[in-house]
């Protein structure tokens, strides 16, 4: 197992269906580990190169942490490059498993040449933002990028957007509210996305694994306080809950009230289609965010409320889910606690939406599978994961 671990998941089949399934989520809780008593300054850009997983939103939930623990204020101009590296990532990371996963499973190879020209763009994207390397540093000078050089490498994305995923501008995209003109786009447009949605209603596979898992509520920093300074803190990390019930922090949770996805799910349910359409409606709007913040200036920092003394919390909504951090500081100014609780031990929890949805499947032994598959990228562990499947 790597640094960053893996998640385990196993699938017992029976009478045409799956009769049990497991999920364990091994990924090692090394923030203590690798950040105690570093200075409080250098933490954010530690857990950047450490935690290379969605780094710019584990720097942006690190940095905020430390400032509001150490009594330091965001300025509007960090704030404002934070958010925009944190879209571009998003973008990024869905378009990774849409370029290259999402062919692999209907059986088509993977768009390796799209995603090369994603990954440039996103080091345009980064160059142009913060060619100095301040915006995840603790009171560093963030200068506001240039708008027109900005706006020129946001303009190749939606080009890229609008001729490789959606057919259409984003814009277009994201106002689709009818499941007729929605299901008719991809039954007709015979490339890599809406072709994976095709697949879904060829298979039958539409309402596959569904689920009433609630949304992660927004979190109150009282209880985490409580919880997270607690001996039963580690166990949080591992397997969180609220009140003994687990929630889900995935694309759908946070566009559950999209038109589209509403009547989608009083079509379907919760299950493959409604799933694998949020993330085509997140990775649009998060385009839409992205654009709309070059025109106008951000003004909000993303703080999670007040906290006790040396005490701070960052919460970010990255690629697979909330990453919340939480650390305290000692009185030089120095990590004495450093907690995580990645969106991966949410999603992936023993007793979580990923399992109850598994135990929905129905099938034989390669449709099930194929529908596993289907599930586990849906959700997105973000690490690496093994599927076992056995017969009673």
């Amino acid at each position: 197992m790597g640094l960053e671990g893996n998640v385990s998941i196993s699938l017992l089949l029976a009478n045409q269906g799956v009769q049990q399934a497991a999920v364990k989520s091994q990924r090692p809780l090394l923030a203590q580990a690798l950040l105690a008593g570093v200075n409080a300054k250098q933490a954010p850009q530690k857990v950047g190169m450490v935690f290379n997983l969605c780094a710019k939103s584990q720097a942006s939930a690190s940095v905020f942490a430390i400032e509001q623990a150490s009594g330091t204020a965001s300025t509007k101009e960090a704030c404002a490059v934070r958010a925009q590296l944190v879209r571009m990532e998003l973008i990024r990371e869905h378009l990774w498993r849409i370029c290259l996963d999402w062919p692999k499973l209907r059986g088509a190879q993977a768009d390796n040449a799209l995603m090369k020209q994603v990954l440039l763009l996103d080091k345009e994207w980064e160059a142009c933002l913060d060619a100095d390397k301040q915006a995840f540093i603790l009171g560093g000078d963030v200068k506001p990028p240039l708008k027109a050089k900005a706006s020129s490498i946001a303009m190749k994305l939606g080009t890229l957007l609008k001729e490789h995923i959606f057919y259409m501008p984003p814009k277009a995209f994201y106002a689709c509210k009818g499941a007729e003109e929605y299901l008719l786009w991809a039954q007709y447009t015979q490339m890599n996305v809406p072709q994976l949605i095709q697949s879904l209603v060829v298979n039958g596979w539409q309402a596959s694994g569904q689920t009433d898992t609630a949304a992660l509520p927004y979190f109150q920093v009282s209880w985490l306080q409580e919880i997270l300074s607690s001996d039963n803190a580690e166990s949080f990390m591992k397997q969180p809950s609220i009140e003994g019930e687990t929630f889900e922090s995935t694309p759908y949770a946070r566009q559950a009230s999209h038109p589209l996805i509403v009547e989608l799910e009083q079509k379907y349910g919760v299950g493959l289609l409604v799933r694998f359409t949020a993330v085509l409606l997140e990775l649009a709007k998060t385009y839409l965010d992205l654009e709309k913040a070059l025109m106008q200036s951000e003004s909000k920092c993303d703080v999670v409320g007040s906290a006790p003394d040396k005490t701070g919390f960052g919460a970010v909504e990255a690629a697979r889910g909330r990453l919340l951090h939480r650390v305290v500081l000692d009185d030089e100014n120095k990590v004495e606690t450093y907690q995580i609780v990645a969106p991966t031990e949410w999603n992936f929890h023993p007793d979580g939406v990923l399992k109850r949805a598994l135990e929905k499947l129905q099938g034989d032994t390669e449709s099930i599978e194929q529908q596993a598959k289907l599930l586990i990228h849906a959700m997105d562990p973000c690490v690496a994961f093994e599927l076992e499947v056995s017969h009673a």
